[in-house]
C-alpha cells in the first residue's frame, strides 16, 4: 500500500483531504488508534472534521480503483447535501467496524434491506458485511454469506476482499458438514479470483494462506504442499521495485513455510534480500526465523546479531533477541541464551504498544522461568 500511496495520482483530491499517517508503534499515537479500534495494519479512516465521526473505514490493502472509490465515498458522506437511509446505514457500520463488529453487520444488514437493487453502493455493503461477520467470529454465516453474496459479484476488487474474508472463516473452524459443503462453493471462487489480474498482492497471499490452512486442518498434505509450490513460484516471479515491497515478499514466503513447507526451500531469496536491504533489520529477522526453522543454528546467531546491528526498534530488538536465545539454547549455552533473554526483556519492556508489550514480557518471562529450570524454550 505504502507504494501505491507513494505514486498514486490523487490530485483531483486537493483540498478535499488532510492526510494523516500514523505508525503504530508510537505511543503518542495510542489514544487515537485507540479511539477509533485501528488494531491491525493496512486500515483507513475518513473523518469529519466537524465531529471527528467515521465518515468511511476500509481495513486492508486497496488496489487503484478500491482506493479511489473509498476516497469518493468519504467525500461523498461529508459534502453530500442528501444521502438516502441506505447510504446512512453504511455510514454506520463502517464507523462500528473497528469496535463493534457485530453491530456492524446489523447495519449492513440494513443497509442491503433498505437500498434499493440499483444501490451503487449494494456490492460494497455485502463486502462489508462479510467482513463484520469475520471480524464478529460468526464463522459459518460469514462463509455461507460469502458464497451467497459473491457468486452474482461483477469480477473486481469487491468479489476478490469478499471471497478473502469468507475463506478466513473457513480456515478458523475445525472441519464440519457445514463448513464442508462452504468449502465446496466457495474454493471455486478463490481459485477464480486468482486468476483476476484485480486481485491485490494481499488478497492473493491471503487466499493461498487460507487454501494451506485448510488443506492442512484437513490432513490433505498434498494439496498444501501444491498451493505453497503454487503461491512461491508467484513470489519468485516478483521482481520487488522497493525495500517495502521485498520485505512483503520476504514476509509471505515465511507464512507460507510456517504453514506448510521446507524453510531451506526459501532460504536463497533470503538472504538475496537482506543483503539487499543493508540498513533493514527485518531482512535479517526474517532469515533468522527461517535458519532456526532449518535448524542452523550457527547461521541463526550470525543473522540476529547482523539485524541487531541495523538499529531496531523496542519490539524488533526484542524479537531478534527471542531468536537468538532460542538458538543458543538448541546448541546447549544457556547462560549466553539466558543473557539474551535478559536482555529481550529489557527491550520489550521499552515497547510502546501496551498488548504487544505485555505479551512479550509475558512469554520471555516464562522463557527465563524454562532457562531457570532447565526445561526446553
Amino acid at each position: 500500500m505504502r507504494d501505491l500511496l507513494d505514486h498514486a495520482d490523487l490530485a483531483r483530491y486537493a483540498g478535499q483531504f488532510v492526510w494523516l499517517e500514523l505508525n503504530y508503534d508510537v505511543p503518542e499515537n495510542r489514544a487515537f488508534l485507540t479511539k477509533y479500534g485501528a488494531e491491525a495494519t493496512p486500515m483507513f479512516f475518513i473523518l469529519d472534521p466537524q465531529d471527528e465521526q467515521v465518515s468511511a473505514m476500509q481495513p486492508g490493502a486497496m488496489s487503484l480503483p478500491e482506493l479511489t472509490q473509498f476516497l469518493d465515498r468519504g467525500a461523498s458522506g461529508f459534502f453530500a447535501k442528501k444521502q438516502t437511509p441506505a447510504d446512512r446505514a453504511l455510514k454506520r457500520g463502517d464507523a462500528l467496524l473497528a469496535r463493534q463488529p457485530v453491530g456492524a453487520a446489523k447495519a449492513y444488514q440494513e443497509a442491503l434491506r433498505l437500498a434499493p437493487a440499483t444501490w451503487p453502493e449494494r456490492e460494497l455493503a455485502e463486502a462489508s458485511l462479510v467482513q463484520a461477520l469475520q471480524d464478529g467470529r460468526q464463522w459459518q454465516q460469514c462463509a455461507e454469506t460469502a458464497t451467497t453474496e459473491a457468486t452474482p459479484m461483477k469480477r473486481h476488487e469487491i468479489f476478490a476482499r469478499t471471497v478473502v474474508a469468507g475463506m478466513w472463516c473457513l480456515a478458523s473452524t475445525d472441519p464440519a458438514p457445514w463448513s464442508d459443503a462452504a468449502l465446496r462453493k466457495l474454493q471455486p471462487l478463490a481459485e477464480e479470483a486468482l486468476s483476476l489480474s484485480a486481485t491485490v498482492r494481499d488478497h492473493r497471499d491471503a487466499i493461498y494462506r487460507t487454501l494451506m490452512y485448510i488443506s492442512v486442518n484437513r490432513n490433505d498434505h498434498a494439496a498444501a504442499a501444491k498451493w505453497g509450490d503454487r503461491w512461491l513460484a508467484e513470489l519468485d516471479a516478483i521482481k520487488p521495485d522497493s525495500d517495502e515491497e521485498r520485505s512483503a515478499l520476504d514476509i509471505a514466503r515465511v507464512e507460507n513455510v510456517q504453514i506448510f513447507g521446507d524453510p531451506a526451500r526459501i532460504l536463497p531469496a533470503l538472504i538475496a534480500s537482506e543483503r539487499a536491504m543493508p540498513n533493514n533489520y527485518i531482512g535479517s529477522l526474517r532469515l533468522a526465523q527461517m535458519e532456526s526453522a532449518a535448524k542452523h543454528y550457527d547461521e541463526t546467531i550470525a543473522a540476529c546479531d547482523r539485524g541487531l546491528a541495523r538499529a531496531p526498534g523496542a519490539n524488533g530488538r526484542s524479537w531478534l533477541l527471542q531468536i537468538k536465545a532460542q538458538a543458543l539454547m538448541q546448541k546447549g549455552t544457556t547462560a549466553e541464551a539466558r543473557r539474551a533473554l535478559e536482555e529481550a526483556l529489557q527491550a520489550a519492556q521499552a515497547i510502546p504498544d501496551e498488548m504487544s508489550r505485555d505479551m512479550n514480557v509475558k512469554k520471555i518471562n516464562k522463557a527465563l522461568g524454562q532457562s531457570t529450570g532447565g526445561g526446553p524454550m
